[in-house]
């Protein structure tokens, strides 16, 4: 028997703009940046505008940072007092822009405190970062000490380069308001995304990041949205179309998770007759597809091919809303010699069946026929009939129920072959 493996991991993102209401969960940990002009209740609304509903919490005191968040009761109870989809990290708006000296001992720690503390509560919660932005003319407080932070660009970038690798090394989604900023300062500069101190958000500004966050969390086209909160509806209509082209064209850019199942199988071939057994170690559900039309939900099934030939069979496991597969080839051979290219159709009837069966060819073909034989999934042969008509009737009360192949044999060749379930 010949056999090709193919391995192939897809972290699959639901894409359709025609669903259901979704429902999700979020939980946003930050400080004034993620308060202003409450940031989640606007994220809430513009679900609510699109047939889909956000359930929310929050806890957001000012000047807030990870090192903070990770001891603080408020937050840590906040965290498990539900199986949240999402929990949004917004760290303190300065420090992801210092150097790196600063942030290994300041901030990654605490971030990977945070985000241990989320996952041990539900396994399948997200932690996603909330990507803010530099400051509109950078950081004067801190220019003198750190040069890259002198210059709105040399400040965002950073900040971009420091949310990007705790994604990466985290394994968690972005919400890349900074980004979508940045596209609307360099190609719609009339659009005031800062309040009067130069870093808090307008409410354009949130209104930005709301977009970026109803994306990412819902992975929907923000250009859908039709609330526009109080801003004219030209310029939320700019800001959405600038969060498709950041965010929802570029999805995968912003999503650094890993796919938390790796199917695997192996399977033991008798005939036509297949036993597959799933070594899938974490998975919450799965699917098969024998490569024929048919398909199963069962964890270790067994099926039977009708015909000879190459079928692929794909394994499909799911994990936390995403899935992989696993694909193999399998070649069946239903003879114990060579199938007549010419075969017999053969129906069976009851099949389902408990004690009798009728066995009719609906198309003979006037050649000799021998007998017929039955076959369990371990290819071993239950019961054997003489037979040289074209319709017979055949006891199989004293075989155990299960799932077997019968095969029509004449001049030593196999004539048809069909699956008889007992019950």
């Amino acid at each position: 028997m010949k056999k090709l493996a193919t391995y192939v991991i897809l972290a699959c993102m639901a894409l359709s703009n025609i669903q259901a209401q979704t429902t999700k969960k979020v939980l946003f940990i930050g400080n004034s940046y993620t308060a202003y002009n409450t940031l989640p209740a606007m994220v809430s609304n513009m679900a609510t505008n699109t047939g889909d509903e956000l359930i929310f919490d929050s806890n957001t005191p000012g000047g807030a940072r990870f090192l903070n968040h990770a001891t603080n009761p408020t937050t840590l109870n906040k965290i498990a007092a539900d199986n949240w989809d999402y929990v949004a990290l917004q760290a303190q708006s300065q420090e992801t822009s210092f150097s790196a000296e600063y942030k290994e001992a300041e901030l990654y720690p605490f971030a990977e405190i945070l985000i241990d503390s989320i996952r041990s509560n539900y396994e399948c919660s997200e932690p996603m970062f909330y990507m803010t932005w530099g400051r509109e003319n950078g950081d004067v407080n801190n220019c003198g000490f750190i040069p890259w932070v002198c210059t709105y660009e040399g400040m965002d970038d950073s900040i971009r380069a420091t949310y990007t690798y705790m994604a990466d090394i985290y394994h968690t989604e972005i919400a890349p308001t900074g980004a979508v900023w940045r596209y609307l300062r360099e190609n719609h500069s009339e659009i005031g995304l800062y309040t009067a101190d130069g870093s808090h958000p307008s409410l354009a500004g949130s209104y930005a990041a709301a977009c970026a966050f109803y994306t990412m969390i819902f992975k929907n086209d923000p250009a859908l949205v039709t609330w526009s909160s109080t801003l004219p509806e030209t310029t939320a209509n700019t800001i959405r179309q600038a969060a498709k082209l950041i965010v929802f064209d570029e999805l995968e850019s912003w999503n650094y998770t890993l796919v938390q199942t790796y199917p695997d199988f192996s399977e033991e071939i008798n005939l036509g007759v297949v036993t597959f057994t799933n070594t899938t170690e974490n998975f919450d559900s799965l699917s098969w597809s024998f490569g024929d039309g048919n398909s199963s939900t069962e964890i270790d099934p067994t099926h039977i091919y009708d015909e000879s030939g190459v079928y692929t069979v794909v394994l499909t496991t799911f994990k936390c809303g995403k899935s992989a597969t696993f694909s193999k080839t399998i070649s069946i051979e239903l003879t114990l010699g060579t199938r007549d290219r010419n075969s017999e159709e053969m129906v069976i009837f009851p099949n389902p069946a408990s004690d009798k069966i009728t066995i009719q060819l609906t198309n003979p073909s006037g050649r000799n026929m021998e007998n017929i034989r039955i076959f369990d999934i371990w290819g071993r042969i239950v019961a054997s009939f003489s037979w040289q008509t074209h319709e017979g009737k055949f006891d199989v009360s004293n075989i155990p129920p299960g799932l077997y192949l019968i095969q029509l044999i004449g001049n030593n060749k196999v004539l048809s072959a069909e699956k008889l379930v007992l019950k």
